[in-house]
């Protein structure tokens, strides 16, 4: 097995790092004025979501398809998630064995790691690690009663997102910084905002916008976007049993689940 080439790739084959806006201080002044909106969108979302009861940890399990150039590689998958932000993605495919992320929050503390079929953990940068939402069950992070303080949301009215032609209802999230230097804000700031495409009529996640960079550090933002579909409701909550992960326009994931656990 070629481990070198996953771990050259890193975090960017299967984790986050987040484009932002270039302001986090105007993007905190935004999220101000614009509350009520960001609380309305939110509000909706959570009721289409799990009927408003708040959701503290979602377990998935299913089939995965993974996609490397010529390379086409299956197995299962299994991810965990919190309302916190941890998360835990652990993939068995059958020509490249085992691969696993962990992620231990969110916010500028969290810590992540990957890890290949030789189990050897490896740290993620920090920027990389830096996630205001949960790229494979987005609204499990974004439910209001359940929204940590350092994350800010706001409603940008109907538009589209990503590469998507569609109207969605967008909302745009990012950490809210203490103040940093400019700096540390420009640089901050390019690395943890997400935006959230929802569908209109039903207000579920369609689609999630952001960037990922490479774990040798280079300042290249590559465009990930990842698409939902066939929900369906597990013990009163909504669960998109399709979750398609693309990468520069391809396809590189794709998760078909079977099950899930609500807590």
């Amino acid at each position: 097995m070629n481990t070198s080439g996953f771990s050259r790739l890193g975090f960017l084959s299967l984790g986050i790092a987040l484009l932002g806006l270039s302001s986090a201080t105007a993007y905190a002044q935004g999220a101000a004025s614009q509350g009520l909106n960001a609380n309305s969108a939110m509000s909706q979302l959570s009721a289409a979501f799990s009927g408003g009861k708040a959701v503290q940890r979602v377990q998935l399990s299913g089939n995965a398809t993974w996609y490397a150039g010529s390379l086409e590689d299956s197995g299962t998958v299994t991810l965990t998630a919190s309302a916190d932000g941890s998360s835990l993605m652990q993939l068995i495919l059958s020509a490249s064995g085992q691969r696993s992320e962990t992620q231990s929050g969110s916010g500028l503390n969290a810590t992540c790691q990957w890890a290949g079929d030789d189990g050897i953990a490896h740290e993620i940068r920090s920027g990389s690690c830096w996630r205001p939402v949960l790229w494979f069950l987005p609204a499990l992070t974004v439910q209001p009663s359940q929204l940590p303080s350092n994350i800010g949301v706001v409603d940008l009215g109907t538009g589209t997102v990503g590469s998507s032609t569609n109207a969605y209802r967008h909302l745009q999230t990012q950490l809210i910084l203490n103040e940093p230097s400019n700096a540390q804000t420009t640089d901050i700031a390019q690395k943890i905002t997400t935006d959230l495409g929802l569908d209109p009529v039903s207000m579920l996640p369609s689609v999630l916008a952001y960037s990922v960079y490479p774990d040798n550090g280079a300042p290249v933002a590559i465009a990930v976007e990842v698409r939902y579909s066939d929900y369906r409701a597990v013990n009163g909550v909504q669960i998109p049993f399709l979750i398609q992960r693309y990468v520069n326009g391809s396809l590189q994931l794709e998760l078909r689940i079977n099950s899930a656990e609500i807590a």
